[in-house]
């Protein structure tokens, strides 16, 4: 999995200063984020609550998280993707982005993850650290190429230009999901909002002990 980490941090850091200028990142994002955003659960009444922004890229989930009051964590393999989040979001006293794993142990009440199963054909070491980050009870949310979509099997024929992605099912996801103890509590699928719909957006649930 070192080598696999390396290759995608490599190919994003490639990346980073055509990502934002890519139109169907944004046409497609924009459904993502909807949808993501109708699943986070409602902000506490006292102080902001810390999210972990899990693969965060250039910032899109982080920009939304902080106009929604959250106190964000950006985490992100690629310091590249890193380096255009910082330009895009500036300053600002409730966001830290970084690329070190030790700089995100802290146990986390929600995690957000937008395509991040997207580059892993074998998901498992995504549940397992997934599992070590949350809390217990806590809510995770992500997205990952629908296997019933042409459209995503177009995507992810082309992705091999730049980094390869993976279609998936919630079927296919559920054994390793639940082999590290999250339950799915939430399903929708967008881009279009149809069963062949480009994007699965899933929340799950971190079992308590």
């Amino acid at each position: 999995m070192t080598e696999h980490y390396t290759t995608i941090r490599q190919r994003f850091d490639r990346l980073a200063g055509q990502y934002l200028r890519n139109p169907i990142t944004h046409w497609v994002g924009r459904s993502e984020l909807s949808a993501l955003r109708e699943m986070i659960p409602p902000l506490k009444e006292t102080g902001k609550q810390p999210v972990l922004d899990f693969g965060c890229g250039t910032g899109r989930v982080t920009a939304m998280l902080l106009d929604m009051g959250f106190k964000v964590t950006g985490y992100d393999l690629s310091p590249g993707m890193l380096d255009r989040a910082r330009a895009e979001l500036g300053e600002n006293p409730d966001v830290v982005f970084t690329s070190d794993p030790k700089a995100i142990q802290s146990p986390w009440p929600l995690i957000v993850a937008l395509g991040v199963l997207d580059y892993y054909e074998d998901t498992t070491p995504l549940w397992q650290e997934w599992k070590r980050l949350l809390s217990p009870s806590g809510t995770l949310l992500v997205t990952a190429p629908n296997a019933r979509s042409p459209l995503a099997w177009f995507y992810t024929f082309l992705s091999r230009f730049t980094c390869q992605a993976y279609v998936t099912t919630p079927e296919r996801l559920m054994p390793a999901a639940k082999a590290y103890g999250f339950t799915l509590i939430r399903s929708k699928t967008v881009f279009p909002q149809r069963q062949w719909g480009h994007t699965l957006v899933l929340g799950f649930q971190l079992n308590t002990p």
